[in-house]
């Protein structure tokens, strides 16, 4: 950590320009104390990473559990120095008695206070949980920045993304999803936006990188998102995903492809409209072909009319059966039941489904049952021609069905 206080209360904070014969003095006649635990703390003075405190070993506060590495260190000073750079009046490493947390970095911005933490090292769902809904529940905002050296591009605009990275997932102020992240290296602000998975731990994303030198705050506070996913592109990998489900290690005892087969269906035979792209698709950590397929089976195969009510509980039946997984956004509000409704809107605007009714709806039209893998390969590429303006409108928010 940057910051300690002296005996005297005095707040020693070592971002800011000491040279180190300075510093090596100041140790000689002063002693450290955490400001959240108040234990003594040691100044760490050397010529490979820049001057710390450290907790003494066998500390038993929380702060001495997540060792701060250079990389971390020299991304939230120079975080620190670029917000006092656009004129505003940051604290690094401020401590909330109220919550007993410390983050980065707190800022007032437009009369909002922010708390900024700069993550480097993975730590736990329930930890990030808690430490976010301590800031909200004192009037306070939290930014998590994932760390640059984190992020695991796997093409020009694909992602791979755990568990874990999607906790720092959050809206912009006009709704868009965003990722923030950092890199002390490059200096360079890194905005993950557009995401929409496709599997797992895949997704389709955008990214925007801002060095400081050209940043506005707008950059941190409220990203600007641009780009858009293409159709093909979305429908060569949910093809791809579907062709090698059945390759898949233990494939004959995944209970997916065990329900499909007893109801005479292939993974590779499953109809265009199963795989389709939503906006709020992040709330579910099963991939849409599955989660779609569920529904397919559960309620689009079945004649005569239905609810949405229906499809909710039909929903709920896979997860409570650990069919379907839910994934939990901290920084988000809103469930699975926006993505529900997103993809019951696309297939209504494609005419698969329509209104029977007040609150009912049904098939507009029976499903051609695939004659051969070519003929479903050839129906997709039209379908994907034809619709694809309104297939890849469901990335973008929209009005929900009632």
């Amino acid at each position: 950590m940057l910051v300690a206080q002296t005996e005297e209360g005095e707040r020693i904070n070592l971002s800011e320009k000491r040279n180190l014969f300075t510093l090596k003095k100041l140790r000689e006649c002063k002693m450290f104390f955490c400001p959240e635990c108040k234990e003594e703390v040691a100044m760490k003075i050397g010529t490979k990473r820049i001057p710390h405190f450290s907790h003494k070993k066998g500390s038993n506060c929380a702060e001495s559990y997540e060792r701060e590495s250079e990389y971390h260190n020299s991304g939230k000073v120079l975080i620190l120095n670029w917000l006092k750079e656009k004129g505003l009046d940051p604290i690094l490493e401020p401590y909330y008695r109220n919550i007993s947390q410390r983050p980065d970095i707190g800022v007032n911005f437009k009369g909002i206070d922010y708390a900024i933490e700069f993550q480097c090292s993975v730590i736990s769902e329930e930890l990030f949980t808690k430490r976010s809904e301590a800031y909200i529940q004192s009037g306070i905002i939290p930014i998590w920045i994932l760390a640059g050296k984190n992020i695991r591009r796997i093409g020009k605009n694909k992602i791979s993304l755990s568990g874990f990275h999607y906790l720092f997932l959050r809206k912009t102020d006009l709704g868009h999803w965003v990722i923030p992240s950092f890199c002390p290296i490059t200096k360079s602000f890194i905005n993950i936006h557009n995401i929409v998975p496709y599997t797992v731990r895949n997704s389709f994303s955008n990214y925007h990188i801002s060095p400081l030198s050209k940043a506005d705050l707008t950059a941190l506070f409220c990203p600007n998102i641009t780009g858009h996913i293409n159709q093909y592109e979305w429908l060569r990998e949910i093809r791809k995903t579907k062709n090698l489900l059945p390759q898949i290690r233990g494939a004959f005892q995944n209970k997916f492809l065990k329900e499909l087969y007893s109801r005479s269906l292939s993974p590779v035979l499953l109809p265009p409209e199963i795989g389709l792209p939503v906006f709020h698709a992040p709330f579910i950590e099963t991939s849409p072909i599955q989660w779609q397929s569920y529904l397919f089976l559960d309620v689009l195969l079945n004649e005569g009319p239905f609810s949405l009510e229906k499809v909710i509980s039909c929903f709920h039946n896979r997860v409570r059966k650990n069919d379907i997984k839910i994934r939990k956004l901290p920084l988000v509000c809103g469930n699975a039941h926006l993505a529900i409704r997103e993809y019951l809107e696309i297939l209504i605007r494609l005419q698969i489904i329509a209104k029977a009714g007040i609150g009912l709806y049904k098939k507009a039209s029976s499903c051609p049952v695939p004659e051969t893998q070519a003929w479903l390969l050839q129906r997709e590429e039209e379908f994907y021609h034809r619709q694809g303006a309104l297939i890849m409108k469901g990335t973008k928010q929209s009005v929900l069905i009632e």
